[in-house]
């Protein structure tokens, strides 16, 4: 199976955006172009030969091409782009067409998932349509009979006619029968039609099934409305389709997730703490030809993300393993994203496809299902956010954590504990991450004593319970809890989750007496009514219910409360997470943050 891409067109209805670009070399919101993503995709698809039809700007294109190496391209310039449609493209790569291929239209935005379920699909022929969305009016339709396409226009509306989008499974049989009709309309100089028009006039002679995108994402580009919201609508369908695996077979997943992605050198970011694991075997590591980096600390610093930088690069790696608690995967994370740059620093970054696999060995920050790194430069927190920093593959192994410390073991599942209850109330929420986040309580709830008691059989719930947490922020992004937390971590030398579980009450408290500041533009009502979705969780009638409830969980750790004094309060207010407490539906200004301080510490 090979892939051929139409490239050809300029992209006039783009704007500026195209001005010196082909319409493929547009960015989505992730920096990512069009026609990048269509590349990562087929290579993840275990496609490894593409043909790419271009019109102008063909060098700029083939520049893209080069960041794949393990794929190999053929190209076909179409001189006349201007004067020509897509039947004349495919007329020129019609040399190529010696195999089965995917065939696609260069504007196209699709979910990880599409490309290898329909190659896994029994059918040769395949088109895709989608029967349960409206018929669009200036975009293709198709018409199937008895599952079978017919014909494929912009205009029909019939009743068994339905949007399609230019994206198709053929063999090489089909193709070149497609061939032949376009060569008929080239000989009678019909150069200015879709290549689609040539495969509707022997539509009786084929056998074309059809496949019904409802549950997949698929859309064009053709516009700039059509990008933002294409851009914003792709993100869903990406934190979804990460892979998460549950597995006691650590190695062996690792190996194939190597295999899989044909990974010739990884780095293998390991946490100190984990090398002296029992379940860790760092022979077995040498000799697969892993380089190790685990020089950080537990708070990781901008210098140690860029010593890990340099080891990347010095050994020409090509893919990451990240095996540790939340610090380890956000450098693993982190060294990813400086990767991709000449001049790497952490303000400036784009997208960067490097196959990142991460397995937690605490059950907290749920990372491995975040976009979010955290590093620390010059002793204040800096979050890097990007879609490229989910990790390919998460792997939950519940073996990792019967080593845990007491303390560790604590604060982390309190970390998860704080992310899913925030989650449900910040204004980015929705109801994917409402879901994520429920199902995480539910789960904290029936075995965390079990967990903290020494109970196995809890172990992998409590696992889980953390990655749907991390599932949920990864979506709604944290609130006011963590916002005011991150000082204190290193302040005090208390660990992230121990913070935040010490000021989660006192923000609850607050905000349920501060109701006319809710900045949450779905409104205060939206606000409660996400505030008794929690209550419904927890089995309590009303928020009163809910708030003692919290208090108790907590106090059941058993985890000291630290000293602050009353001039130092000042000093945290000034340093607290703007990006986390924006996230905040209640508006907390200096004075309340300070008050929330007070309450929540001993102070003298």
């Amino acid at each position: 199976m090979k892939a051929f891409i139409f490239n050809s067109g300029a992209g006039t209805r783009m704007g500026d955006l195209t001005k010196d670009n082909p319409k493929a070399l547009v960015n989505l919101s992730n920096g990512e172009t069009l026609l990048s993503r269509q590349l990562r995709l087929i290579k993840q698809s275990g496609i490894k030969q593409v043909v790419i039809s271009t019109g102008p700007f063909e060098e700029k294109i083939k520049k893209i091409t080069s960041n794949y190496p393990s794929l190999e391209f053929k190209f076909i310039n179409n001189s006349l782009y201007k004067t020509t449609n897509s039947i004349y493209s495919m007329y020129l790569a019609k040399d190529y067409f010696d195999d089965d291929f995917i065939i696609m239209h260069g504007d196209l935005v699709f979910d990880a998932k599409l490309l290898p379920t329909i190659l896994k699909d029994p059918i040769n022929d395949i088109a895709l349509i989608n029967k349960t969305i409206p018929k669009p009016e200036k975009d293709f339709k198709g018409r199937i009979i008895n599952n079978v396409l017919k014909e494929i226009s912009v205009h029909i509306f019939d009743h068994n006619c339905f949007a399609l989008q230019p994206l198709y499974k053929l063999s090489k049989y089909t193709i070149s029968l497609w061939l032949q009709s376009i060569e008929y309309f080239i000989d009678k100089n019909l150069l200015t039609v879709y290549a689609e028009e040539a495969l509707n006039r022997i539509s009786e002679s084929l056998h074309i099934g059809s496949f019904d995108y409802k549950n997949h994402f698929i859309e064009e580009v053709d516009n700039i409305e059509d990008l933002n919201r294409v851009s914003k609508d792709i993100r869903r369908f990406d934190y979804q389709h990460q892979t998460i695996i549950s597995s006691d077979q650590y190695f062996l997943e690792i190996l194939n997730f190597i295999r899989d992605r044909n990974i010739k050198r990884p780095l293998l970011v390991i946490g100190k703490s984990v090398l002296n694991d029992k379940f860790i075997s760092l022979d077995t590591f040498n000799e697969k030809a892993f380089i190790i980096f685990s020089a950080y600390s537990s708070n990781p610093t901008y210098e140690q993300v860029f010593n890990g930088l340099s080891v990347f690069n010095l050994n020409q790696c090509d893919g990451i393993i990240a095996v540790g608690g939340g610090s380890c995967i956000d450098v693993a994370k982190a060294i990813k994203l400086l990767s991709g740059s000449k001049f790497p620093n952490l303000e400036t970054y784009t997208y960067v496809d490097l196959p990142l696999f991460a397995l937690p060995t605490t059950a907290g920050t749920g990372t491995e299902s975040t976009r979010f790194s955290v590093i620390y430069n010059k002793g204040i927190k800096q979050s890097l956010t990007h879609d490229c920093l989910l990790p390919d593959v998460a792997l939950l192994d519940s073996n990792f954590l019967k080593s845990l410390p007491e303390y560790h073991k604590k604060t982390s599942l309190l970390d998860a504990f704080c992310q899913a209850i925030e989650s449900l109330w910040s204004v980015h929420s929705n109801d994917i991450s409402k879901n994520y986040a429920k199902q995480s309580l539910s789960l904290f709830l029936k075995h965390y004593k079990e967990y903290l008691n020494g109970d196995i059989h809890a172990y992998q719930s409590i696992l889980n319970a953390s990655n749907l947490a991390g599932r949920a922020i990864n979506i709604s992004q944290t609130t006011a809890p963590h916002a005011l937390s991150y000082v204190l971590t290193l302040t005090y030398n208390i660990a992230h989750g121990h913070a935040v579980s010490l000021l989660l009450p006192e923000v609850l408290s607050y905000m349920m007496s501060h109701l006319d500041k809710c900045i949450d533009p779905r409104g205060k009502e939206y606000f409660l009514a996400s505030l008794k979705e929690l209550c419904g969780v927890f089995e309590v009638n009303d928020v009163e219910g809910l708030l003692g409830k919290i208090i108790h969980i907590i106090k059941y750790f058993k985890l000291d409360t630290p000293k602050i004094l009353v001039r130092e309060i000042r000093e945290f207010t000034l340093q607290v997470n703007q990006t986390r407490l924006s996230n905040n539906p209640i508006y907390l200004d200096q004075s309340a943050i300070e008050e929330i301080y007070k309450k929540s510490f001993n102070h003298n």
